[in-house]
């Protein structure tokens, strides 16, 4: 993906000792659905790799929480797939149902 436009890479860590990773880029239509079938290949296997400069590794447990999301307004559009579980002693755990 060499014609990426990075826009921002941000790591925090709150007063709770949660640590957020977030990345934005411009994609083509293509290329982000390439990256998806990476995340969700990644999902499948347990083990998800971001690849980069702040690239991580998150282990996904066998059952996880799905929101999907969309919002829309006159000038802007967002679809958001969040994938979550609990984290015991910094091991995923299965969602329950």
């Amino acid at each position: 993906m060499a014609n990426d436009k990075q826009e921002s890479d941000t790591e925090a860590e709150s007063e709770d000792e949660e640590t957020e990773r977030e990345g934005e880029r411009i994609l083509s239509r293509a290329d982000a659905a390439g990256v998806l079938r990476e995340v969700a290949d990644g999902v499948e296997k347990g083990r998800i790799d971001i690849e980069g400069e702040n690239g991580f590794t998150v282990a996904v447990p066998e059952r996880v929480e799905l929101e999907v999301e969309y919002e829309v307004s006159e000038d802007e559009a967002e679809f958001d797939v969040e994938l979550e579980w609990r984290m015991e002693a910094g091991e995923p755990v299965s969602a329950d149902e």
